[in-house]
């Protein structure tokens, strides 16, 4: 099975999770950029990205160094902001052909409700089969990340 874990960072949180599942599945990395970045000032980041999530922005995404066909299977990665998933996602999702390759999703959230954005995102995912909800690495609770991680993998293997 030829795996592509495809995801969006902002603060890396997302990216240190992404690559501890692909180097697990011995899959592929496939970070999502878009054209235009985000803010570096943090107070910005959150403005900007809560926008952006309320008005359904959907940004232009940068070239893949992928080809995101020749995959069996993506999981795809995703933070969560203002309770739903980030518009790089979306843009990603917009790709039809992709979204049915997604049978897998692993999101973080900083420790808010994240049952709107997953309920969100599931209706776009046809063939979602595994799911795991992570917390921000701030989180006191974050350090269960690791055990959920190696229990979505083996779902994912099985």
């Amino acid at each position: 099975m030829k795996r592509l874990v495809v995801y969006y960072s902002l603060s890396g949180n997302t990216k240190e999770a992404a690559e501890k599942i692909a180097s697990a599945l011995n899959g592929d990395l496939l970070r999502l950029e878009t054209v235009k970045d985000m803010p570096r000032n943090f107070v910005s980041q959150i403005i900007v990205g809560g926008g952006q999530v309320m008005m359904k922005y959907v940004p232009k995404l940068k070239p893949y160094d992928k080809d995101i066909y020749s995959y069996d299977e993506i999981i795809l990665g995703s933070p969560i902001w203002n309770s739903k998933i980030v518009p790089a996602i979306n843009a990603f999702l917009e790709d039809k052909d992709a979204a049915k390759k997604v049978t897998a999703l692993f999101f973080l959230s900083g420790g808010g409700e994240v049952k709107k954005g997953l309920e969100a995102i599931t209706k776009k995912l046809p063939n979602l089969v595994n799911t795991v909800s992570l917390l921000d690495i701030k989180h006191e609770d974050s350090k269960d990340n690791d055990i959920k991680i190696q229990q979505f993998v083996e779902k994912i293997k099985s």
